[in-house]
């Protein structure tokens, strides 16, 4: 009798060490390897609860929206587990965070991400330790050609948002040159309607990889000198270049920044960028 295999039959064991012992029906490896999805959530929640986004032009703090906007997993890159959160100032939002982990071959690594949606400087403070602090707007806002007159209700509004959505394509392209379309998620992240500076309602959509967003697009219906319209802003959850198209035309393009590949939090090389992303 073979002294490791014990009693077993050769041809038993193997098929037992494969699918592994069984704790209450849970695969004892499995447990290994699976994280506990609602630990890591929380985690997330509780690193964007310890920032704190502020202002300082205007003097105030933006306040942190809770829950998370959207709780995402992309197995095509590294395992990676996250949530994204959005701060809000006067109902509408100037900063997104993106807080998640990955698995390399250093174990799990987590980063945390931000992009200021604000015409105003921001400063994001962790620990009392400044960690970002963009002074350049955020968003470009950009007229969109042809879009309808505004509907009378939000509701309204939000359903040709939607249909404006689906005229945009994104293109994500890696370091390597490959190229990856993004899908669009037709339902947004969020939505407002802050009835200030001439806004009527807004809309945050996302373009993922699995569920991952790798961009963002808002939308917002507007009035400005007496008239009524539609604009879009484009924002970046990656550091691969990314292009927006309309039809044919290139409507925003940010380039390849492998400054943030390796990034650390307060890195004065870094930390004025609109879009940061940085190690924790």
């Amino acid at each position: 009798m073979n002294p490791i295999l014990g009693g077993f039959p050769r041809l038993i064991m193997p098929a037992l060490l494969s699918i592994g012992m069984t704790i209450n029906g849970t695969s004892a490896f499995a447990q290994e390897t699976i994280p506990d999805e609602k630990s890591e959530q929380a985690e997330f929640l509780a690193a964007a609860q310890q920032y704190t986004i502020r202002l300082p032009t205007l003097k105030e703090d933006a306040e942190l929206h809770e829950p998370s906007l959207l709780n995402f997993t992309n197995p095509e890159r590294n395992q990676e587990r996250g949530a994204v959160f959005v701060w809000m100032h006067q109902a509408r939002p100037v900063v997104v965070g993106q807080f998640f982990c990955f698995n390399n071959n250093q174990g799990c690594r987590t980063k945390h991400a931000f992009h200021s949606l604000s015409q105003e400087p921001v400063v994001a403070a962790l620990e009392n330790q400044v960690r970002w602090t963009p002074k350049q707007p955020g968003i470009i806002w950009q007229n969109i050609p042809d879009a309808p007159e505004p509907a009378k209700t939000h509701s309204a509004r939000l359903l040709q948002m939607r249909q404006l959505a689906r005229r945009y394509r994104l293109t994500l392209t890696n370091n390597k040159n490959e190229k990856t379309e993004l899908r669009l998620i037709s339902r947004p992240l969020f939505d407002y309607e802050p009835m200030s500076a001439g806004v009527l309602s807004g809309a945050v959509f996302s373009f993922v990889i699995a569920t991952d967003p790798e961009s963002l697009l808002l939308l917002e219906a507007h009035t400005e000198g007496g008239r009524s319209g539609y604009r879009c802003g484009f924002a970046r959850l990656h550091f691969h270049q990314i292009v927006a198209i309309d039809g044919e035309q290139d409507v925003w393009r940010v380039d390849y920044d492998p400054s943030l590949m390796v990034n650390q939090p307060g890195n004065p090389a870094t930390m004025n960028k609109i879009y940061n992303s940085f190690y924790h």
